[in-house]
């Protein structure tokens, strides 16, 4: 039965025999469920009418007037009067009124008929909201079924239109509008596409998805492009929605000096993972006459037990295919990865190829086929305490050519292949005056077979034994303040033989010496050599902590040696029998200001590495500098000394505008690397950015590069959705 709560004098006149009529017809007449819709239930079937009063006119006629609310489902409406008409079943609906659908579509008009479930009718001088982004006015709107939407004369934007702001941003007009509320999708006939007011396009027919639709086929905002190795350029990217879990991505790129491109992208998504393939073929005027292409497939997948399978391969045809069409990437990894982690477990099989597209590096001469096998293990040892752990790792790796300096004239490949045991154990506990201990053993095993070099022996094996002695001593003071010190100075004794042997050195060529590693048994990333000899790393470091959210920490540590080995490159911070001073320090602070410096320093206090940062983000600027200088190490392949400053800032000119601008420096070469400028516009409705950047000419980029781009989004259409509207009081 339909529920009444009606109010009002009139309602009380009626006579008791009208009372039960009424009844019957509300229940015919106000938002009656279709036939088809009342297997849904019993309570679809329940409509509820609140209004000022309601009276019969006639043995047909029901009215209500005055703060007219009806509900059923859904569907709610609003008026000022009523009409039931039960001899034609039709409802005459006077406005102001308001007619919602859930939370996603409201439908504001003047005047309305519709049939007897609301779902076919004319309703006169209407807006319709979708989703409370997209709006829509037409001088009448025509409800062809539940389904289907027909409009006339409209008007479609997002923007915020206030009497202040009567022309909106963007506008289509049309002379028909027809809505596939199933679909979700918009069609127009003999559209009109205006910027301010101006007509700018005139498209016969267009079809835009609603609001509430994140996925649909059609092009995406196109990209304009303005660089010296293509011209003015256009990207007009085309999705396509194959199911709901594949879809295909074109961007065909058209450029005035002669490029012809197509950049494609095809993702499916499956119920233990996903998949992306892509890629270029591309004609243009940088190679004349070539045919140059490059192709990707990533993917990640979950194979049960725990087990993940990720993979991740590129090709490019040659060195500089990604650069040209904004790819950048100075080193290309191909990648497929096996692997399961545990809480004290991690398995991994992986597969690797390296590729450089630095003009000054030879691909022939790296190690850019690499296979490897790690199974790490960590368990409690409860005989004799503490925590122990072992990690076998096979590893094979081969090169084109032999390691450099090689000879062009020798086609002789390289091959390393390495079966590695490390076997650690470690025990803490708390000694008199709070102090830590902590003793630890070490054993690493290696068995190598190489083959391709004539300086090395063919089957070399090698026993690493590291025993190790450690002291802490934290040191707490609390302030009047709150504020909390901690003073921690740290001892950690080595033994471990004073043997190296000739061994090959292809997957630790750049070891590190920062505060990660500063007590450590080995501070080389591979396996291929290892930290021997007798030394102590000795260190201090100082936090504080303010509860109001300041905090800061220093850091100061050393290497000795007993005997120098000659394994670290003089050059580098921890060549010598004594390593450079690390010195590293970090400052966090309320306001969002962020400091972070590590630098090396020698025993006479020359600065050999150094590189700070400072970030600073507010509510309406974010501002990002860094700075980075070492010296020069053939070691490492680095032939000159380097030193680089880089800058990126944002800050906000108004609600709408940011001003983006950023720079990388190269203080050595006294030149700048790259510089960019860029300026974004956001409101409800548009989003644009506008971006100048040069790249000047470097080891990666022969030739300077000068690009210049505009993005245009047009916001609340489809799965792009808008940003909260202002207020129409604001200016």
């Amino acid at each position: 039965m339909p529920f009444w709560h009606p109010a009002g004098q009139n309602f009380r006149k009626l006579a008791g025999a009208f009372v039960s009529a009424a009844f019957g017809w509300l229940l015919c007449a106000v938002m009656i469920a279709p036939v088809s819709a009342q297997s849904t239930g019993a309570a679809d079937e329940f409509a509820t009418l609140v209004a000022d009063s309601l009276y019969l006119d006639g043995p047909d006629r029901l009215i209500a007037q005055g703060n007219v609310e009806a509900l059923m489902r859904r569907t709610r409406l609003q008026a000022r009067r009523v009409i039931y008409d039960r001899a034609t079943g039709r409802l005459t609906i006077e406005g102001p009124i308001v007619l919602t659908e859930g939370d996603e579509v409201v439908i504001l008009a003047d005047q309305a008929e519709l049939s007897e479930g609301m779902t076919q009718g004319l309703i006169r001088s209407a807006r319709v909201v979708y989703d409370q982004q997209l709006q829509i006015a037409a001088h009448s709107i025509n409800r062809v079924d539940a389904r289907f939407t027909e409009m006339n004369a409209v008007i479609a934007s997002s923007c915020e239109i206030c009497a202040t702001r009567p022309t909106p941003l963007w506008e289509i007009r049309a002379r028909r509008v027809v809505h596939d509320d199933e679909a979700k999708q918009i069609y127009f006939e003999n559209a009109q596409f205006r910027l301010l007011g101006v007509p700018v396009v005139y498209i016969p027919r267009l079809r835009i998805p609603d609001p509430r639709l994140d996925r649909a086929t059609g092009f995406l905002s196109p990209r304009f492009v303005f660089d010296t190795k293509h011209g003015l350029g256009l990207r007009a990217p085309y999705f396509i929605v194959l199911s709901q879990d594949r879809d295909l991505l074109l961007t065909p790129f058209v450029g005035t000096k002669g490029t012809r491109a197509l950049e494609f992208r095809y993702r499916q998504a499956f119920a233990t993972g996903m998949l992306e393939l892509g890629g270029l073929v591309a004609r243009d005027s940088i190679r004349p006459g070539e045919t140059r292409v490059a192709a990707r497939m990533a993917g990640d997948f979950a194979l049960g037990r725990g087990y993940q399978l990720r993979f991740n391969l590129i090709q490019p045809s040659d060195r500089q295919v990604l650069e040209d069409y904004g790819q950048e990437d100075a080193r290309l990894t191909n990648e497929i990865t096996l692997e399961r982690v545990r809480r004290d477990q991690r398995v991994r099989v992986q597969a690797l190829q390296f590729r450089s597209l630095r003009l000054g590096e030879v691909n022939a001469a790296l190690p850019n086929r690499v296979g490897q096998a790690v199974l790490e293990q960590r368990m409690d040892m409860p005989a004799i305490g503490g925590v122990g752990a072992f990690r076998l790792e096979a590893h094979l790796h081969q090169r084109e050519r032999s390691f450099l300096p090689f000879d062009p004239a020798d086609p002789r490949p390289r091959e390393v292949a390495r079966l590695s045991l490390d076997l650690e154990w470690r025990r803490d506990a708390v000694l008199p005056l709070g102090v830590l201990g902590g003793v630890g053993v070490q054993l690493g095993l290696d068995q190598f077979q190489i083959s391709g070099d004539v300086g090395l022996p063919r089957s070399p094996s090698r026993i690493t034994p590291n025993v190790m002695a450690e002291l802490r001593w934290p040191l707490l003071r609390h302030g009047a303040d709150g504020v909390t010190y901690v003073i921690e100075p740290v001892a950690q004794i080595i033994w471990g033989r004073n043997r190296t042997g000739n061994f090959p050195n292809d997957t630790s060529r750049l070891p590190e010496l920062d505060e990660g590693n500063l007590f450590s048994f080995d501070r080389f990333a591979g396996r291929d050599i290892r930290e021997s000899g007798t030394r102590a790393n000795l260190g201090i470091s100082l936090t504080r902590h303010d509860p109001e959210g300041w905090s800061s920490r220093f850091t100061l540590g050393r290497i000795w040696r007993a005997r120098d080995l000659g394994q670290f490159s003089p050059n580098t911070p921890l060549g010598g029998a004594q390593s450079d001073w690390l010195v590293a320090a970090s400052i966090g602070t309320v306001y969002g200001l962020e400091f972070a410096t590590r630098s090396h320093f020698t025993s006479d206090f020359s600065l050999q590495r150094t590189a700070l940062e400072l970030d600073w983000t507010g509510e309406q600027h974010s501002l990002s500098t860094s700075y980075m200088r070492i010296k020069r190490n053939p070691f490492e392949g680095r032939a000159r000394s380097a030193s680089e400053w880089s800058f990126e800032g944002a800050r906000e000119i108004d609600e709408m505008w940011t001003a983006r601008i950023g720079w990388r420096y190269d203080i050595a070469q006294r030149r700048a690397a790259r510089a960019n400028f860029g300026l974004d516009y956001e409101n409800e409705c548009l989003r644009m950015s506008l971006g100048l950047e040069r790249e000047f000419a470097s080891a990666t980029t022969p030739t300077p590069r000068t690009a210049f781009g505009l993005n245009i989004d047009i916001l609340g259409i489809g799965g792009n959705p808008s940003r909260a509207r202002r207020a129409c009081t604001e200016m």
